[in-house]
């Protein structure tokens, strides 16, 4: 029979080589600012616009008792009107739910 002795099998094996710029890429830390500023550069201001009017609208209907909720039925995206409690006021298109008018003049 014949004992296998891990601790001197590992003695015997030569050290691992480590290439530097390995170790140096697996710990690298980035500047958190700097990447958030580079994530902002690349956002329209037309988009922080609209976030803010959403917000507004968001503000305006909870003044108000009520949300929007959105839900998937069979593959479907469905919005309502609700209360706070979410008991449905009345069903919503999708584009009254997300603010867009459909002007006859610019439909195809």
């Amino acid at each position: 029979m014949q004992v296998h002795n891990l601790a001197a099998a590992r003695a015997k094996r030569p050290a691992r080589v480590t290439n530097e710029s390995d170790t140096a890429s697996f710990g690298k830390v980035h500047q958190i600012e700097t990447a958030r500023r580079a994530r902002q550069a690349r956002i329209p201001f037309s988009v922080y616009e609209e976030m803010e009017a959403a917000h507004a609208l968001f503000e305006e209907l909870e003044g108000q008792g009520l949300q929007v909720r959105f839900s998937q039925l069979g593959g479907r995206i469905g919005a309502s009107l609700c209360d706070l409690d979410g008991n449905i006021i009345r069903p919503l298109s999708l584009m009254e739910a997300i603010g867009m008018d459909i002007d006859p003049e610019t439909a195809a």
